[in-house]
Parts: C-alpha cells; structure tokens; sequence
C-alpha cells in the first residue's frame, strides 16, 4: 500500500512541475523571412512593439517577464565563439553566468541579471550565413513557473531550414 501512495504522490509532483509549461495554450509561429519558428504560452505572453524589423517582441503583463526572438544575415561571417564574445565583451549584464553549453553551430547564455533570470540562444544555420536568436527573461521570483516555460520554449526553437 505504501508503494501505491508513493507512487501517487511522485505523479502528482510530476503533474504540478508540469502545469507552467503546458497548462496553457501554447501558439507556434514561423518566420516567413528566414523560417525559423518558436512557440510560446499565450495566456503569458503577448506581442508588442520592438526596435528591429527583423525581430519578434513578446511581454507578459501579469509578470515582469518578455522575450524576443529573430534572426539576421551574417554578413560579417562571425562565428559562434566569435559572437558569443562580443556579447560578453560589449554588452551589459553577463557578470552571473550560471550555464554556458555549446555546440558546434550555437550556444547559450544564461544567468542572472539582477532580480531576472535570463536565457540566451544563438543558433547559426544555414553553413553560418544566419544567426538566429531566442532570449528570454523572467523575474527569479517567477522561476517555478517560468524554468519550464523556457525549457519548452528552446526545445521548439528551430533554425530555418531553407538556406536558398
């Protein structure tokens, strides 16, 4: 009978680990310029107004959470480490890294940023003629509900695959 109860209660943990990430609909959107796609929770995140063209804005308004995602032409043929130390060199924020995995073709960033956690990746498609990026950041206090949120946002960002 003990076993059955345990048994019980690690689904349940494993129900409500679950339930930011997938309790609420989730929308998935391709790129029409450079094909890449991404999804998010739509109860969290609505578009809104940004700088670049070539970029997608999200906010949250219940929390102090936003992302963007996009991608560019590598016209300067920059390579991934290459890339990854400018950011780290000319742009503000990467004192608290806290995870950095690579790979061949990407890489990520993540850390904290005063009271925000965020998360950063850059995938180079296309023989390295693209960088595509997806970057999120979220309020720590948040980080129960956002950690599988974002775990579910990077595993369905994917580069275009139409190199042309």
């Amino acid at each position: 009978m003990a076993h059955v109860v345990l048994a019980l209660l690690f689904l349940l943990a494993i129900a409500f680990a679950k339930t930011g990430a997938e309790a609420s609909q989730w929308t998935t959107r391709q790129d029409s310029r450079f094909g890449f796609s991404y999804s998010y929770p739509a109860e969290l995140f609505a578009p809104t107004e940004g700088e670049r063209s070539s970029f997608h804005y999200f906010g949250s308004e219940a929390t102090d959470a936003k992302f963007i995602v996009g991608a560019w032409n590598n016209e300067e043929g920059i390579t991934p480490q290459q890339f990854k130390q400018w950011m780290l060199t000319h742009a503000e924020g990467y004192e608290d890294i806290t995870y950095q995995p690579r790979g061949r073709a990407w890489f990520v960033l993540s850390g904290h940023r005063g009271d925000q956690i965020y998360y950063e990746k850059a995938i180079f498609s296309c023989s390295g003629r693209v960088v595509n990026v997806l970057a999120i950041a979220y309020p720590e206090a948040e980080r129960q509900r956002f950690d599988p949120v974002v775990e579910r946002m990077e595993d369905n960002f994917k580069s275009g695959r139409g190199c042309g």
